[in-house]
């Protein structure tokens, strides 16, 4: 049976997470203390307890026109035991179902394997997102940050998530996220050790999603920075941040982005009759983004 999930189920739904995703406890129980809403959840009930689950997280995707409403998947799992009966297809099916009634037009979906993105096709989803990475070294890192020096500044998550969707509501297909789901990537990222840096230029922010790896490099998850602010950036990003090698993972639209290696980074499905084609005509290397892959 397929359900909405209730407040009584996140000690199931968080052993669901700990099993699937191979995790401590902490990811899960951050989560489901501060995102989990009963009415954005869905599960697979059988006579034994849940055995499916998956988060619609509410973004919106932009269009030639204006912003859509729409739905994000996030950690579908099915718990090993019940896998290759269908539940997780069933669920998705369930979500669309969901999304149409709530107003959504599209549902996205980050696989987290190549052989994810083969099962979600098999739901009707289909490549869409795009992202690129840029590895650069420290000298160039250095070369960035010019003359640039670190500072200590003080953002909120709204600002910062102002700048976000103002660098990408001007393109089609682009995700956009609340900021209570912006302040949330951030704690959630927190939770597996990544960093927040920020930086201020005049009155104008930039901000990088940084996680240390575990060959010493670090891997920005995600920056938003224009050309003024990008020198400042990468000054504290340096100094916050010290490593030989950069990963940066960016809109492959962005000027680095450009430079980078281009790969699919999630998938889109049209719900309630709409298309892909509807979302408009420049949708070249739509991004999905925010550290919550």
């Amino acid at each position: 049976m397929i359900c909405f999930a209730d407040w009584g189920m996140r000690r199931e739904l968080a052993q669901i997470w700990e099993t699937c995703f191979q995790e401590p406890s902490r990811p899960a129980k951050y989560f489901l203390n501060n995102c989990f809403r009963p009415w954005e959840c869905l599960v697979y009930l059988t006579t034994k307890g849940i055995a499916s689950a998956l988060y619609m997280l509410p973004i919106q995707i932009t269009t030639d026109g204006k912003p859509v409403q729409a739905h994000y998947i996030y950690a579908a799992a099915t718990l090993p035991a019940y896998r290759g009966r269908g539940y997780m297809a069933a669920l998705l099916a369930a979500a669309a179902l969901v999304g149409v009634k709530r107003g959504d037009q599209y549902s996205s979906v980050l696989p987290a394997t190549p052989d994810l993105y083969r099962l979600y096709e098999k739901s009707d989803y289909t490549s869409f997102f795009k992202v690129s990475h840029y590895t650069v070294l420290q000298e160039t890192m250095r070369k960035l940050a010019g003359s640039a020096s670190p500072s200590k500044n003080i953002f909120d998550f709204k600002e910062l998530n102002l700048l976000r969707n103002k660098t990408l509501l001007s393109r089609a297909g682009n995700v956009l996220w609340s900021d209570e789901a912006f302040a949330f990537a951030q704690g959630m990222g927190r939770v597996y050790g990544d960093r927040m840096i920020c930086a201020r230029t005049g009155k104008e922010a930039a901000y990088a999603f940084c996680r240390r790896m575990e060959d010493g490099s670090c891997l920005i998850l995600e920056l938003m920075a224009s050309g003024k602010t990008m020198r400042n950036l990468a000054a504290c990003i340096l100094h916050e941040m010290p490593a030989q090698k950069y990963i940066l993972r960016l809109p492959a639209f962005s000027p680095l982005g450009q430079k980078g290696s281009v790969t699919d980074f999630g998938m889109i499905k049209p719900i309630g009759g709409t298309t892909v084609r509807q979302i408009g005509a420049d949708t070249d290397m739509p991004y999905l983004g925010l550290p919550l892959d």
